[in-house]
C-alpha cells in the first residue's frame, strides 16, 4: 500500500517540476530564444532566469513543492 501511494506521490511530484520548468522555458523563449535554449540546456539555468524575472515567482513555488513531493514519495515508496 505505501509503495503504490509513494509512486503516485513521487509521479505527481516529477509531473509538476517538468510542467514548472516547461512553462519557465516557455517564458524564456519569448523574451529571448538564446535564454530559452539556455534554461533546455544549462542546469537550474532555470532557476536563474525566474529569479531574474517577475513571472518566476509562481513557477518556482510550482518547481520547488514537485521537488519536495519527489522526495517525499520516494521516502514513501522505500
Amino acid at each position: 500500500m505505501n509503495q503504490s501511494v509513494g509512486t503516485a506521490v513521487l509521479i505527481l511530484g516529477l509531473l509538476m517540476t517538468i510542467g514548472a520548468q516547461l512553462a519557465v522555458c516557455i517564458r524564456a523563449f519569448t523574451l529571448s530564444p538564446l535564454k530559452g535554449i539556455l534554461c533546455l540546456i544549462v542546469p537550474l539555468y532555470v532557476y536563474v532566469f525566474a529569479k531574474r524575472h517577475a513571472v518566476g515567482a509562481w513557477f518556482m513555488g510550482t518547481w520547488f513543492t514537485g521537488i519536495a513531493l519527489w522526495i517525499a514519495g520516494a521516502v514513501i515508496a522505500s
